[in-house]
């Protein structure tokens, strides 16, 4: 496979990393609680920065870094007006605070925590730090392998340049694999350093299949909720709870789960607990007192309450009708 020699970069980005980019990442705006692992896994590994093997060429064709931009510092990028040879893709994505992506003439995209873009260089794009913003603290990966940026630049054109993601995603260890390997310089050798770049492409890939088929992406949310009820059914609901695994706020959250499934995550909730009743009206003699405290309801009336919405009888009422 043909790949592009990257140009060398300016004084001042990658160079400079270390202990002192470390403590202007964490100077930026603070990263919701679930990504914060995140965050201090990258500045750790600028802490860790090493200058790169002797067989480190640039025709690994590949530079990573994290940052953050405050409100007093110009952030902006114009993909028209970037160096235009060689090409190469770019993946940003935010871990505090926010910034602007626009794609084609697009209106403009918050990037908040949990959101990331990918750009092909030259292309009409531009991502910049607006004013209203309290901060923006990224990762972010340069690829100029040229093969690569066939695909990725397929990919976009499929799903788009925006992506979403957990913390805990496969995606997003790929992309921490690429920075923290680049910043720490402990690939093993150059086929070690293609195998990750090949295996972010794949990943982004895999990602966009999944965004592609809404259905199976509903029957993985469906599937993850009951998961989270069923592990301890006493559990109040706790929609925020259940965002803050995915990265979201409640409200991003909610709208996510109904887009996505057609229900509400609290419909979804309710719908699981009243099935393991169900399951024990069949299966045991527990009095209904004692199902209503193991399903998670509130009390006897609760379950009589909730039961009857879905299943169109009395939890009394069911068990009689059990041989």
């Amino acid at each position: 496979m043909t790949r592009s020699k990257p140009a060398k970069r300016q004084p001042g980005a990658v160079e400079l990393l270390g202990s002192d980019i470390a403590e202007a990442v964490l100077a930026g705006p603070a990263p919701p609680a679930p990504w914060d692992p995140t965050l201090q896994e990258l500045v750790q590994a600028a802490k860790a920065w090493h200058a790169a093997p002797a067989w480190w060429t640039d025709d690994l064709s590949f530079y990573a870094a994290v940052e953050a931009r405050t409100p007093q510092t110009h952030y902006s990028w114009d993909g028209m007006r970037r160096l235009a040879s060689p090409p190469f893709f770019y993946f940003q994505f935010t871990l505090a605070g926010w910034g602007n992506f626009e794609h084609e003439g697009e209106p403009p995209q918050q990037m908040t925590p949990g959101m990331g873009f990918f750009a092909v260089v030259p292309s009409q794009h531009r991502y910049y730090l607006p004013k209203a913003s309290p901060g923006w603290t990224f990762g972010w990966i340069n690829v100029y392998h040229r093969y690569l940026i066939e695909r990725v630049s397929r990919q976009i054109a499929v799903t788009g340049p925006v992506v979403r993601f957990e913390p805990a995603s496969a995606f997003l260890a790929s992309a921490l694999c690429l920075i923290s390997g680049y910043l720490k310089k402990d690939f093993r050798d150059p086929f070690d350093v293609e195998l990750a770049i090949f295996e972010f492409v794949i990943a982004y890939e895999r990602l966009g299949h999944q965004l592609n088929d809404p259905s199976s992406e509903s029957d993985r949310l469906l599937e993850a909720v009951r998961k989270w009820v069923l592990v301890n059914p006493k559990r109040a609901l706790n929609v925020e709870a259940l965002a803050a695994e995915y990265g979201m706020s409640r409200s991003h959250f909610s709208h996510f789960f109904r887009d996505r499934t057609g229900q509400t995550p609290a419909r979804v909730v309710a719908q699981t607990r009243v099935q393991e009743a169900t399951r024990m009206l069949l299966h045991g003699h527990a009095s209904l007192k004692q199902i209503a405290e193991v399903c998670g309801f509130a009390n006897v009336n609760h379950f009589n309450r909730v039961f009857r919405r879905f299943q169109h009888i009395s939890p009394g009422a069911y068990r009689k009708l059990i041989p």
